[in-house]
């Protein structure tokens, strides 16, 4: 139990902003407890915009615009990254292995700048209309289809980077969990609407992991991050369409 708080620690202080780094000591035991904990991060995330998206009689474009500034606060952007370096990749049209070395290169080409204008735009657009329960549960959403995606490939690349400790260890049994967990928490807060949204989001999961496979031949952490925030959008468009 200590292991696995620790290791839900572990990843609130790896994949947020929130100061509790200096409070646990990294090992990778720990990372690998916390990984199938990882979705859960998402349920912080999603309180931290709790406040904005409770706010009645507000400009639904300035509560765009705020909701997206406390997210790029709270998680650092740290998945956008994962969504431009795949962008520029995947739509290169070269081979697995430029495309990796595309992937890999810290520099942010066209498709990647597309890609993420599209996405603030999107956004912005869409968390402004919806109430606070797609807001609570949209990270969350982003996340366990992270997870579900990471369960089911294969790594990509021959090095070892974060990316391979997710697709190495994470089986389809989490997946299975946090897939019920998921739909238990749409049922309650969105009734048919949110079971709905999940199954929208799991088509969009599903047809970006046969791009993967197609042009790299699996996952790496740049495509799972890719997986979290454009399902998170997807999530959020069935939303915006149903409410």
């Amino acid at each position: 139990m200590v292991n696995n708080l620790k290791g839900f620690l572990l990843m609130v202080s790896f994949f947020t902003r929130i100061p509790i780094g200096n409070k646990v000591e990294y090992t990778e035991e720990k990372y690998l407890y916390g990984l199938k904990w990882f979705p859960f991060v998402g349920i912080v995330i999603g309180v931290f915009l709790l406040p904005v998206s409770l706010i009645g009689k507000f400009d639904q474009n300035i509560k765009g615009i705020l909701l997206v500034l406390i997210y790029l606060f709270v998680t650092g952007g740290i998945h956008l990254d994962g969504l431009a370096d795949s962008s520029d990749g995947l739509f290169s049209n070269r081979n697995k292995e430029r495309v990796l070395e595309i992937m890999k290169d810290s520099h942010i080409g066209t498709f990647g700048v597309i890609s993420l204008i599209l996405y603030f735009l999107i956004f912005t657009g869409l968390a402004g209309h919806l109430s606070w329960k797609w807001i609570l549960l949209m990270p969350y959403v982003g996340k366990s289809f992270g997870l579900v995606s990471a369960s089911i490939s294969n790594y990509a690349r021959q090095d070892h980077g974060m990316g391979f400790l997710f697709i190495e260890t994470l089986r389809p049994r989490h997946a299975l969990v946090h897939l019920i967990i998921m739909c238990c928490f749409a049922i309650v807060l969105l009734s048919i609407d949110g079971i709905i949204a999940l199954c929208f989001s799991a088509l969009v999961m599903l047809v970006l992991l046969r791009i993967f496979n197609r042009v790299i031949e699996g996952q790496t952490g740049d495509t799972i991050g890719m997986v979290i925030e454009v399902t998170q959008i997807a999530f959020m468009t069935v939303g915006y369409i149903l409410s």
